[in-house]
């Protein structure tokens, strides 16, 4: 590897370590010389073997018998591999690498656990700083870091660091582990094995213990409660994903006599506890019901456990399941699911084998109070027209760099994908891709969706807007709308302004005259919350066509659609034109709006089941 190389990879580490682990950057920082302690030596292209030098730097011989391999003398991918196949990966939940080094034992263990169960992960403890920063100048680990199934502890004694981890989240122990060693096993390392050996024998009695406790104080609250009629029914809110919907749907709940509590936290180590995380919340909300958005974290021992007690366990997809990597055993942990779009329910049922149902969003924001619909409302002051949202440039560039420096080649077939879909939407993203020669390389979910639909929601966006900017349009929203590399000449159009979304949105909707919505690709064939949440504020909508608009809606009376950039472009000279036309339809779709389609009639359909 050239020089180039190595930094490029080097910074591209550091910056991601940077924005997941910012508590390591002063020690990574620090680290002016990381080959003054160890000796690197190639033996094939990413393949290099390892070892201490003596005092002071001082070259050793690696044939010496004193010699401290770290890595060698044989193949490190080799050794790392039998390591992997000898600890009986697939039965594991937990795995605990010590001093991991260059890092061939997690990059040999990590993609099986990509394979495997849905639960598993691995926590990775090294002191050696020094040696970690020079695998980072050798390998990307991208894959590794940025996945919540893993855990990075850097700079501390390996042994307290593991212990001291385990007793602050003792759930962690609980379902079968395992513990290898990343380097060598010389003097120091095999004293961490020993003594981790030793003290999680201990442990796991201890905590497993007092889990049996855990278990018996839950299902003694649950034979009490059956036997209490006007219990109030309690919904708990598992790590939500999209805070600005969790608050008006738990409003909703709340308005149909429920009352709700919400389980929140470090995301990333809430998912790397998930095997026995319930244990804790559920004892302390005593809950009549889970409410997972867009993904279950419930693991299977979780879910073997749960089924004991009477509480329903919820899943709502706010966001397409193959975004977000559904799996068939998440799916089985669930008593009942919902889909914001039909179109995903077909393939909810193949991986689960269980009906679903169509539970689309709804308004989540209250009108101004001078702007219900029982108000003479005051003349508009904002913008003749108006785009709040995503322009969804920001959210694929990172992965598009990281791929680009991966797998060009793929890359380009993707956005190939991306070209043919814009031209002519009439066959899917995914049935491009699974016709291209992508689909070689890696499945239509996760990563692949997320690139194909966001960078088909950015060039529509833009081709849409570009083609009213000259009748007045501001755009709300993140800072991505500013950046002229991104939003071209549409940056001169950006407000600098990202409004709250309960607080800020009512005025920016009202006082739009007119409000356009550009559905993000996944929306196939549904409405999105930007439709509701105009409507609610009294603004008037101008949308982009779904048929599933047509059975909620009448079309022209609540709110205007329009089919391509032209027409959209007449629909707003019209509309600007039209002033009494248009405030009627804003009035017309308030009212139905607040009727029917919001968060306290959709719960009705959850709470049926429940």
């Amino acid at each position: 590897m050239n020089d180039t190389d190595s930094q490029g990879i080097l910074q591209n580490n550091l910056a991601l370590i940077g924005q997941l682990y910012p508590q390591y950057k002063k020690a990574l920082d620090s680290v002016t010389d990381p080959e003054s302690n160890y000796t690197i030596q190639q033996l094939a292209p990413d393949s290099y073997t390892c070892y201490k030098k003596r005092r002071e730097g001082k070259q050793t011989d690696p044939a010496s018998p004193g010699a401290e391999w770290i890595h060698g003398p044989g193949n490190p991918w080799e050794a790392a591999a039998k390591s992997v196949k000898e600890c009986d990966w697939q039965t594991q939940s937990l795995f605990i690498v010590a001093r991991p080094g260059l890092g061939y034992l997690p990059h040999s263990l990590y993609p099986n656990l990509r394979k495997g169960r849905n639960a598993q992960r691995m926590l990775l403890v090294e002191d050696r700083v020094d040696l970690f920063y020079l695998s980072l100048t050798l390998f990307d680990w991208t894959d590794i870091l940025r996945s919540d199934r893993t855990i990075l502890i850097l700079g501390e004694e390996p042994c307290q660091a593991i212990l001291n981890f385990i007793t602050t989240n003792p759930v962690s122990i609980l379902p079968p582990l395992t513990v290898l060693c990343g380097s060598e096993l010389m003097d120091d390392e095999q004293r961490i094995m020993v003594v981790l050996q030793r003290e999680f024998s201990k442990l796991s009695k201890t905590i497993y213990d007092a889990s049996k406790g855990y278990l018996n104080d839950i299902a003694n609250h649950y034979q009490t409660l059956a036997y209490n009629p006007s219990h109030q029914k309690k919904i708990l809110f598992v790590e939500p994903e999209h805070d600005y919907l969790a608050g008006p749907i738990s409003e909703g709940f709340e308005a149909a006599g429920c009352s709700t509590a919400f389980f929140k936290g470090n995301q990333r180590l809430l998912r790397f506890l998930n095997p026995y995380v319930w244990l804790v919340y559920t004892r302390e909300h005593y809950p009549d019901a889970l409410l997972w958005m867009n993904r279950c974290t419930l693991s299977p021992e979780g879910d073997e456990a749960l089924r004991q007690f009477p509480i329903k366990r919820i899943l709502w997809f706010l966001d397409s399941p193959k975004r977000v990597m559904t799996t068939a055993e998440e799916m089985r942990a669930v008593d009942a699911y919902y889909s914001f779009d039909p179109t995903y329910l077909p393939y909810l049922k193949e991986l689960s084998g269980k009906e679903g149902q169509y539970l689309p969003t709804a308004a989540g924001i209250q009108p101004l109070p001078e702007c219900g619909p029982e108000q003479k409302w005051r003349r508009r002051e904002g913008p003749d027209v108006g785009f709040m949202g995503a322009l969804a440039a920001q959210r694929f560039q990172d992965v598009r760099a990281f791929w680009l420096r991966r797998d060009p080649e793929f890359v380009r077939v993707l956005d190939a994908i991306v070209e043919e879909f814009l031209a002519d939407p009439s066959q899917s993203l995914e049935e491009r891709f699974n016709k291209s020669p992508g689909r070689d390389r890696l499945p239509y979910q996760g990563f692949v969706v997320l690139y194909l639909e966001e960078r088909t929601t950015y060039f529509k966006r833009l081709r849409y807007l570009k083609n009213v900017k000259d009748l007045g349009l501001t755009t709300y929203g993140a800072a991505e709308w500013g950046r002229t590399e991104w939003a071209d000449e549409l940056a001169s159009c950006y407000s600098g302004f990202a409004p709250q979304y309960q607080e800020e949105l009512p005025r920016v909707y009202f006082d739009t005259k007119v409000n356009i919505n550009i559905f993000h690709t996944q929306c196939v064939n549904s409405a999105n919350p930007r439709v509701y949440d105009v409507l609610a504020a009294g603004g008037f909508l101008l949308t982009e066509y779904r048929p599933v608009l047509e059975d909620e809606f009448k079309l022209g009376e609540h709110l205007v659609c329009f089919k391509t950039p032209e027409e959209l472009r007449e629909k707003v000279e019209y509309y600007l034109k039209h002033e009494d036309e248009r405030e009627t339809i804003a009035r017309a779709g308030q009212e139905y709006a607040l009727k029917h389609a919001v968060y306290s009639a959709r719960v009705k359909t959850i709470l049926e089941n429940l």
